[in-house]
C-alpha cells in the first residue's frame, strides 16, 4: 500500500465536491443524451490483510480477522470450527466529529492485535481510525484518528497493560507529506501519546512491535528499524543487515522468545526475513523465504512455526534451523502456489484431540490447521463470511464489446454486456489499475510490481491460465500500470515508480514474439509517473504526472513526449502548460490533431514538436496542495462517430475539438470507458452509468 491509495481517496472527495448529480431521466430534453443507471457494479470480495489468533479469558480460541470493504468489518471466528461468530463493521458514526476529511468507515485494516485481557485492536486504513473491541463487549469502540493527518494506521502491538502501539502514514497532510508517526494509546487515560516522526524520508511507520519493555518501529519507504523507550521516548537506531537494500519497508515485525522476526519487503529486490537478537540487537539469521505476517508462540525451546517458501516450517533461533512440515495447504492449495502470508498463526491444543495444532489463514476467506502429532492438515473456507463490496478501480471496453471493471485493493473482475444488460462476475483477487484491448485480447495492468496479464474473452475464464500473467516490472522499479493502450503491433504500458524510485516508465510489449522493452529514464525531466499514452503512425506519445513523488517530495510540471516505437528514440519532450503538474489524458482526433488534458484544462499541441497551440481551462485545480492524484480520473478519447472528444474530470465532458468548448451535459463520475461508440460508460458512486450521446 502507498500514498497513492491516499491520493485516490482525496481525489474522489475533491471530485465529489466539484460535481453535480445527473438530472432525472424525465427532465432530459430530447436534444440531450439518453442515460441509464445499470446498477451497482457487482465487485465483491472476502480479502483480509490482517488477523490474529489468541486464547481468550474464557479459555476459548478465537481468530480475529478484518475483511476489507466499504466499510470493512472485524470478524470473530471460532478457530477450530472455522465458523463466524459475529461481524462488526469498522464504522462508528460520530455526528460531533470535526475531522477533515470526515470518517465514512474504514476500508480495512493492516493490523489486528489481541491483548492478554482479550481486548482486540484494529488499526485501519482509509480514514486512519483505530478500533477496539473490549472482551465481552457487544460493540466496537472507535478510538478515533490518532493524529490530524493520519490516513493509515498500520500494524501495531499491545503490552501487558493493554496499551496499544502503532504507526501512521500522514496522507491527509498538505504536501510535502511529513513522515509517518509513532504513537501509543494509553488504556488508563484513553488518549494517544505522539512519539513523533523519524524524518520526511520515512513516510510510513509500517509495523510496530512491543517486546521486552521496548517499542520497535519498522519504517518505510526507505528501510529503517528503531528501538524506542515507551517511557522516555529515547531512540536507538538499529543498523540494517549488511547488504540490505534501503529501498524497502521494514514491513512486518513479530517477537518471540527473545528474538524479533522482521520481514523486509518492497523495492526492486525480493522480500526477505531477518531474525534480530533482542539482547544484543545484532542480526542472527536470514530467512530468505519468510512470508510473514505472523508467527506462532514459541515452545519451551524457543522454536516457532512460520511460513517460509509457501510451506509451514518450524524455526529454531538457537541454531537457525528451518524444519519443513511438508504442509502447503493440501493438494489443491499447493497447486495454487501453497501457503501465502500467514494471518493469525497460533499454536494451541486441539480441544477434541488434545494434539498440538498450528492454526493460521491466508489473505482470502480460509483457515487451516496442522496437527503436529499426526502430521496432517486441513484447509477450510470460513463458514459464514459475507463478501464485501469492492470500490471500482478501473473500467474499459473489451474486444468483445463488453465493459470490464476491476476493484480496489482486494481486486475483483466483472463484465457488463450492453447487448443483454447482464453482468458476469469472475474471481480475480488482483487490483487492476488500467486495461486496454489489443488484437482480440484484453490486457490488464496489475498493482503491485506493475504486472501485465492477458485475458482472452473468447476462451473460458480459468483461474491462473485465463487471465494469465505475462511479466512484471519490479526490477525496473515500477509499481502501478496507469495506462495500457494498443500501439501498432505493441501493447504499450505507462507506469508509476515504486515509492523509493523517481522515474515512471514506458514499456512496449510485442505479443507475437514476447519481446518487451522498457524506458525508465530520458523521457521527461524530474521525478514523474507516466500517466497517459496514445499512438499514431509509429510514434508513441506519453504524458507525465509530476505532482506527487513520494521518493523525494518534489513537484514538476506535467510533460508530453514522443517516442519512436521502433527505435526507442525520444523525438521531443515539451511542457505544454506552465502551471499544471500533470498530463493525464492524450488523444488524436480524425484530422491528426493531438489533444491532451491535465485535469481542469484541455489543450492542443503540435505532434511534430510538442509546442502548445491552444488550451481551454474549465476550472482551476489546486496542484500545489495535491499530494496524490489518480490518473484514471481522466479518461480521454476521440470518437469518429460524432467527431467529439469524450473525457472526464469529476464529471463527463464532451469536447468540440474545433473550439475546445465543453458541450455537456455534465454527469458526476470517476472512472470511465470513453472508447468510440454511441454509448459511454461511467462509474458513479459504485454504479454503472450508461450515457448514449448520439
Amino acid at each position: 500500500m502507498s500514498r497513492w491509495v491516499v491520493g485516490a481517496l482525496v481525489l474522489i472527495m475533491v471530485v465529489a465536491g466539484l460535481a453535480r448529480p445527473p438530472i432525472a431521466a424525465a427532465e432530459v430534453p430530447p436534444s440531450r443524451p439518453q442515460w441509464w443507471n445499470r446498477g451497482q457494479i457487482p465487485l465483491y470480495s472476502t480479502s483480509s490483510p490482517s488477523g490474529e489468533t489468541a486464547r481468550m479469558p474464557d479459555g476459548s480460541v478465537r481468530t480475529y480477522r478484518v475483511f476489507s470493504g466499504s466499510p470493512g468489518y472485524l470478524a470473530e471466528i471460532d478457530t477450530f470450527s472455522a465458523k463466524v461468530l459475529r461481524m462488526l463493521p469498522l464504522f462508528v458514526p460520530d455526528p460531533d466529529s470535526t475531522e477533515v476529511p470526515a470518517d465514512k468507515g474504514a476500508q480495512g485494516a493492516w493490523g489486528v492485535s489481541v491483548d492478554r485481557h482479550g481486548n482486540v485492536f484494529a488499526s485501519s486504513y482509509g480514514y486512519g481510525h483505530v478500533y477496539r473491541l473490549p472482551w465481552g463487549a457487544a460493540e466496537l469502540e472507535d478510538l478515533g484518528r490518532p493524529t490530524q493527518y493520519a490516513s493509515f494506521t498500520w500494524e501495531g502491538d499491545v503490552d501487558d497493560d493493554g496499551n496499544f502501539y502503532l504507526g501512521t502514514t500522514e496522507g491527509f497532510a498538505p504536501p510535502p507529506l511529513p513522515g509517518g508517526r509513532l504513537l501509543a494509546w494509553n488504556a488508563e487515560t484513553r488518549s494517544f501519546r505522539d512519539y513523533g516522526d523519524f524524518g520526511g524520508r520515512y513516510g510510513y511507520v509500517r509495523s510496530v512491535e512491543y517486546a521486552e519493555g521496548k517499542i520497535y518501529a519498522g519504517l518505510g519507504q526507505s528501510a529503517g528499524l528503531w528501538q524506542v523507550d515507551p517511557a522516555t521516548g529515547k531512540r536507538v537506531e538499529i543498523p540494517l543487515p549488511k547488504g540490505m537494500p534501503t529501498d524497502k519497508y521494514a514491513y512486518q515485525l513479530e517477537d518471540e522468545a527473545g528474538y524479533l522476526y522482521v520481514m523486509f519487503a518492497g523495492g526492486t529486490s525480493p522480500s526477505t526475513g531477518w531474525v534480530l537478537n533482542l539482547r544484543t540487537l545484532k542480526w542472527a539469521y536470514e530467512i530468505p523465504g519468510y512470508a510473514g505476517q505472523t508467527i506462532t508462540a514459541a515452545d519451551s525451546r524457543g522454536r516457532v512455526y512460520l511460513i517460509d517458501s509457501t510451506e509451514l516450517k518450524r524455526f529454531d533461533p538457537r541454531t537457525g534451523t528451518l524444519t519443513g512440515t511438508g504442509y502447503r495447504g493440501g493438494d489443491e492449495q499447493a497447486d495454487k502456489g501453497g501457503l501465502g502470508a500467514g494471518k493469525g498463526l497460533g499454536r494451541f491444543a486441539d480441544p477434541t484431540t488434545g494434539h498440538e495444532t498450528i492454526v493460521g489463514g491466508g489473505a482470502g476467506g480460509d483457515l487451516w490447521r496442522y496437527d503436529t502429532v499426526t502430521k496432517t492438515g486441513v484447509l477450510a473456507q470460513i463458514d459464514g463470511l459475507v463478501g464485501t463490496p469492492t470500490a471500482p478501480r478501473s473500467l474499459a471496453k473489451g474486444p468483445d464489446g463488453r465493459i470490464y471493471g476491476g476493484g480496489y485493493f482486494q481486486g475483483g473482475f466483472v463484465a457488463y454486456d450492453p447487448a443483454t444488460t447482464k453482468w458476469t462476475e469472475y474471481k480475480f483477487p488482483h487490483q487492476i489499475e488500467g486495461m486496454g484491448s489489443h488484437n482480440g485480447k484484453l490486457y490488464l495492468g496489475i498493482y503491485a510490481n506493475a504486472e501485465l496479464w492477458e485475458y482472452d474473452p473468447a476462451q473460458p475464464f480459468a483461474d491462473g491460465t485465463n487471465p494469465k500473467k505475462l511479466f512484471d516490472l519490479k526490477k525496473e522499479g515500477q509499481e502501478r500500470p496507469w495506462t495500457v493502450v494498443s500501439a501498432g503491433k505493441y501493447v504499450a504500458i505507462g507506469t508509476s515508480p515504486k515509492n523509493t524510485q523517481l522515474n515512471g516508465a514506458v514499456t512496449l510489449y510485442d505479443p507475437a514474439t514476447g519481446e518487451r522493452r522498457t524506458w525508465n529514464s530520458g523521457l521527461v525531466s524530474g521525478a514523474n509517473q507516466i500517466s497517459a499514452l496514445t499512438y499514431r503512425d509509429g510514434i508513441l506519445y506519453g504524458g507525465s504526472l509530476g505532482c506527487c513523488n513520494p521518493a523525494d517530495g518534489s513537484k514538476h510540471r506535467g510533460q508530453v513526449f514522443a517516442l519512436d516505437a521502433a527505435t526507442g528514440a525520444v523525438k521531443w519532450t515539451s511542457t505544454p502548460l506552465a502551471d499544471e503538474d500533470g498530463v493525464a489524458g492524450l488523444t488524436f482526433d480524425g484530422q491528426g490533431r493531438l489533444f491532451g488534458q491535465s485535469y481542469g484544462t484541455v489543450f492542443e499541441i503540435d505532434p511534430a514538436d510538442g509546442s502548445l497551440l491552444r488550451s481551454k481551462k474549465y476550472f482551476d485545480y489546486p496542484w500545489p496542495t495535491i499530494s496524490g492524484f489518480q490518473p484514471r480520473a481522466v479518461n480521454m478519447s476521440f470518437d469518429p462517430g460524432d467527431g467529439a472528444i469524450y473525457t472526464t474530470s469529476g464529471t463527463t465532458r464532451r469536447i468540440d475539438p474545433d473550439t475546445l468548448n465543453d458541450l455537456g451535459p455534465n454527469y458526476r463520475c470517476s472512472f470511465a470507458d470513453t472508447s468510440p461508440g454511441a454509448s459511454k460508460f461511467y462509474v458513479q458512486n459504485g454504479l454503472l452509468l450508461e450515457v448514449k450521446w448520439y
